[in-house]
């Protein structure tokens, strides 16, 4: 894909609040991450409820030493995944790594201790236009990491989603 075929795909998105997708999905893993995983076209299964999935339309994984998002997969689907320890997970079908107009600093980063994914298990979900919108990522946190607290590993998220919403 070439950088100019990138951009055509950045300039096609209505970034606007009022027509964004409501939710992204925040997860952790290495830097080059989700340019590999838009090549081969999925990432990994993810612990996941039927509700949750009905509205994600993006991911982005957060590395060690992140300072900034500054590009986002697009979902094209998500597929119901079951592995032989009997949790139903979802697998997200990726299309374009979608570069952002505006890098999002993650900003402080003991508001975002204990919220932001350690590994790969680890979720949350937020909302893509507040996100967008934001100063930083943690300007979207309500005053403390304690106020939506990171589940454990593989645990089902609970009330994450849209914070600023």
């Amino acid at each position: 894909m070439t950088v100019t075929s990138i951009h055509r795909i950045a300039d096609s998105i209505d970034w606007s609040s009022d027509t964004l997708p409501r939710n992204l999905l925040l997860t952790h893993h290495h830097s080059e991450a989700m340019q590999n995983a838009c090549e081969r076209g999925f990432w990994m299964p993810l612990a996941l409820t039927a509700e949750q999935t009905r509205d994600l339309s993006f991911l982005v994984a957060v590395s060690p030493g992140s300072e900034a998002i500054s590009a986002i997969a697009e979902i094209t689907s998500l597929e119901p995944w079951r592995e032989g320890d009997g949790i139903e997970r979802w697998l997200p079908f990726l299309g374009e790594l979608v570069p952002l107009r505006r890098p999002v600093p993650l900003g402080d980063r003991d508001l975002l201790a204990g919220w932001l994914p350690r590994s790969r298990e680890q979720l949350q979900l937020l909302s893509l236009g507040a996100l967008l919108q934001a100063r930083s990522l943690s300007d979207l946190l309500c005053g403390s990491a304690a106020c939506c607290p990171l589940p454990p590993a593989a645990a089902a998220l609970d009330g994450c989603a849209d914070l600023a919403a």
